[in-house]
């Protein structure tokens, strides 16, 4: 297989790479965002992407309005969503690691979910890949709970048990987006999960101010700082990029590929970590972005080699064709005769040249 072939056949994966590296530099321009709200800046954030992405839909001539299947798009959207502001409230109320740690647990779930509700392979490979990338997140978040206790008693355990559901609802939602497929537009969710961030931003931010006892007219102020504003419109702009690369990702790859190549946001944020904010690099954060990377390297070669097996396959059978032979219902190989397929030979079996071979993404 040549350079662009091999590009081709993952480029689902290389989608969501090039996302996770949009969505790592958004929460790098959010961290520096640090005195905005986080309910704010998600509707913020959504206002931007709504506007482009409706911008994006309507040059292209799609109706945003006319769904091919308008109940998953709300269901994938919903779950998205509500896994996102999980994540901003878990992260505001637990150490980075213990959040980044159970919120990356989501591979395990969408593999799972995959496997019993669309039968997609989810074998020892992936299940091995799995265990590899979330040895490599932990060694990089290094969780309180595992190396230091005396912070993990500190914390509610209410706090890690919405974490987990977070990693839970992504999973869910990564499954979904792959029920739905590419009978939608990439865009076209986008702007619907765009509006609904907006609406669940609100309320969200709404509501801990409720409980928080604060005035509702400081919910929403607008940044009176031109610095804030052009970051902002920066983080509409390279948000919608992410998204739409992201869901159409998910649409070419499995489930279980797609939640563990976002794992991929950990070792960029580290990066990013040591190199802009001077961070001092540790040697167990090191292992754990080579873990990381090892298990995506992984799943991609295991998909390039289960597609080469598939594609010599359908070589020999071709080849099959091509030379007459022919093999019986029972599978013994026999001299063609100029029949064509499905029809009977003299003892009445049906002849059928070759094995049948249908390819449709065998390692995705």
């Amino acid at each position: 297989m040549s350079i662009v072939s091999e590009l081709v056949t993952h480029r689902g994966a290389l989608y969501i790479l090039v996302s996770s590296f949009i969505f790592t530099t958004t929460s790098t321009i959010s961290k520096a965002l640090g005195d905005i709200p986080s309910g704010q800046f998600t509707a913020t954030r959504g206002f931007f992407c709504a506007q482009f992405t409706f911008i994006m839909v309507y040059m292209v001539g799609y109706n945003p309005f006319r769904l091919a299947k308008r109940r998953w798009v709300y269901l994938y959207n919903s779950l998205r969503v509500t896994g996102y502001i999980i994540k901003i409230f878990c992260i505001g109320r637990m150490p980075l690691g213990d959040a980044s740690a159970l919120y990356f647990t989501s591979p395990i779930y969408a593999g799972i979910f995959a496997r019993i509700f669309l039968k997609e392979p989810w074998g020892i490979v992936h299940a091995f890949s799995t265990i590899i990338g979330l040895t490599g997140v932990v060694l990089i978040s290094k969780p309180s709970f595992l190396f230091d206790g005396a912070v993990a008693n500190e914390v509610n355990p209410l706090y890690p048990a919405l974490a987990v559901s977070g990693a839970v609802i992504l999973g869910a939602g990564i499954t979904v987006q792959r029920k739905i497929g590419k009978d939608v537009p990439a865009s076209v969710i986008a702007v619907h999960q765009n509006f609904l961030t907006i609406i669940y931003s609100l309320i969200f931010e709404f509501a801990v101010s409720a409980v928080a006892h604060k005035d509702l007219s400081q919910v929403l102020v607008a940044p009176t700082c031109y610095d804030e504003r052009l970051l902002l419109f920066l983080v509409g702009v390279l948000a919608v990029a992410g998204q739409v690369l992201f869901i159409r990702g998910v649409a070419l790859e499995s489930a279980a590929v797609s939640s563990l190549m976002r794992n991929m946001d950990t070792v960029l944020a580290y990066i990013i970590q040591v190199t802009y904010f001077k961070e001092k690099a540790e040697w167990m954060s090191l292992v754990g972005a080579f873990l990381i990377i090892v298990s995506t390297v992984i799943v991609i070669l295991y998909k390039s080699y289960v597609m080469r097996r598939a594609a010599q396959s359908q070589g020999v059978v071709l080849e099959n064709v091509i030379s007459g032979k022919t093999v019986t219902e029972e599978g013994n190989p026999g001299e063609g005769n100029g029949e064509s397929f499905g029809e009977k030979d003299g003892s009445g079996g049906v002849m059928r040249r070759g094995p049948s071979v249908i390819l449709k993404n065998p390692a995705a």
